[in-house]
């Protein structure tokens, strides 16, 4: 059977580039993230990739600044406006649980044990990310300041949620309901702060 015919590098944008680089990265981690596998799955010749970016660092830097804004205006997004706390709560969790996002986010998080520059510039997004926590746990009641330390602890079930739900897909612990998990956690906090007054 004859190969499919090579697409031709005007046809793919860096966009397809920083996609099926994700695709790998969430697979088999940054290593698999090679110009030549790219080009072999895009089915385009290996120097098409030079019409885009001049190597594969800046491939992998454009990877980081992409999911990083995607992040950020997300959480922006739905920080705006006059969505309820329950609203917010609710897009956060379904957010984070979504599957192809899951595994994206811990091969990031895996990544970064390797590049202190990925490593940074995920801790900017976490802290950012427990900021819209416990603003979201202030809205039901918490102080500043157990609203900023449960935020963590919501972020480290999450975490640890992703990474076993990601890690033993078919086991009962990894199908367990992040939303059920985080449920229990705000139940928690407000059950600490009610007995507090």
């Amino acid at each position: 059977m004859a190969s499919p015919a090579p697409l031709k590098s005007t046809n793919l944008q860096p966009n397809d580039w920083i996609l099926a680089g994700y695709a790998r990265l969430s697979a088999e981690g940054i290593e698999a993230v090679r110009v030549e596998v790219l080009a072999r799955e895009l089915r385009v010749s290996k120097g098409s990739f030079y019409w885009h970016f001049q190597d594969r660092e800046e491939l992998l830097a454009k990877m980081l600044a992409h999911w990083e804004s995607e992040e950020l205006g997300w959480l922006e997004s739905v920080s705006s406006g006059n969505h309820s706390a329950a609203a917010r709560w609710a897009r956060f969790v379904e957010r984070f649980g979504e599957p192809e996002r899951a595994r994206l986010l811990i091969a990031f998080h895996s990544w970064a044990r390797h590049d202190t520059k990925v490593a940074a510039r995920i801790a900017g997004l976490e802290s950012k990310r427990s900021r819209f926590i416990a603003e979201v746990l202030q809205d039901i009641g918490l102080t500043r300041s157990a609203a900023e330390s449960w935020s963590e602890l919501a972020q480290y079930a999450c975490l640890g949620w992703l990474d076993r739900a990601t890690r033993d897909a078919g086991s009962a612990s990894g199908n367990q309901n992040l939303g059920n998990i985080l449920s229990e956690l705000i139940r928690a906090a407000s059950a600490q702060t009610a007995a507090a007054h």
